[in-house]
């Protein structure tokens, strides 16, 4: 099994959101593959900062995906961070997912995607899953 290394982010004004699902997706990233010394828990103060955290996250680390636990409150702040998360994942290459506990599992099925894409690549694509940066 691979041995993937994921970022998580928590959003401190969705603080009982992050207590009802952390422990059940660290639990599913350590089912599915990463140690716990692989996963980075980050603290976002407010869902208006989760795309800088997201973007700390893919500069500053080694991760292979970011998992954010975000509950959608249908504020323009979250759709605001949709916005931006989405352009995060273009730019980086790197799968991001957002929600509940269930992200965790939906992010390492990206990374098998992506690392399945990208194994099938003619050789005349970069093999390098960061070369569109």
């Amino acid at each position: 099994m691979a041995q993937y290394r994921i970022g998580v982010v928590i959003v401190d004004e969705q603080a009982a959101f992050a207590r009802q699902n952390l422990i059940a997706a660290t639990e599913s990233l350590k089912a599915l593959g990463c140690s716990e010394s692989n996963i980075l828990v980050r603290h976002a103060p407010k869902l208006f900062n989760v795309t800088l955290t997201t973007q700390f996250l893919a500069e500053y680390t080694d991760v292979d995906a970011v998992v954010i636990l975000a509950a959608d409150d249908n504020s323009s702040a979250y759709s605001a961070m949709l916005y931006g998360v989405t352009k995060l994942q273009i730019a980086w290459n790197m799968p991001i997912t957002i929600g509940d506990c269930a992200a965790a599992a939906e992010a390492i099925e990206m990374i098998a995607l992506q690392n399945k894409m990208e194994s099938e690549a003619p050789e005349n694509i970069a093999s390098d899953s960061k070369s569109v940066n």
